[in-house]
């Protein structure tokens, strides 16, 4: 049996992949076991890209949701933001995504403030923020 954190995952990446498509881009899966879930072929090259993603309702009554960005388990869970490019985080009950390129200072888990369309997070700036894959 697959367990749920599985099958969310492999939703979470069709969405990208979906949206990727629909932008034009093309993904590529990975034949081995790497950092990241799509190589994507876009205006601005070649990137690296970890899909992550949440369906829990809001975490706090501020509308938080947390996602976590690190790879691993347990003791050897690590950041993934040197390896990848941009690190995808889908809130799939709002249906937005945040794309955080990994210059940003990401932690291991990131806190996203997606219920409210105008909000001072510094996640903010990256809600539905698809540059990151054009030319800059």
């Amino acid at each position: 049996m697959v367990s749920a954190n599985v099958l969310n995952g492999a939703v979470y990446e069709a969405e990208f992949q979906a949206e990727a498509l629909r932008r034009g881009f093309i993904t590529h899966l990975p034949c081995v076991p790497v950092a990241w879930d799509y190589i994507v072929t876009c205006p601005r090259g070649i990137l690296k890209v970890q899909v992550k993603g949440t369906c829990q309702a809001a975490r706090d009554a501020d509308g938080t949701y947390q996602i976590m960005t690190s790879t691993g388990r347990g003791r050897t869970k690590r950041r993934v933001n040197s390896d990848v490019d941009v690190i995808a985080c889908w809130v799939d009950p709002l249906r937005v995504w945040y794309l955080l390129p990994s210059k940003a200072d990401i932690p291991v888990c990131i806190r996203l403030y997606a219920g409210a369309k105008r909000s001072s997070s510094k996640h903010q700036k990256y809600r539905e923020n698809w540059s990151v894959f054009y030319k800059q």
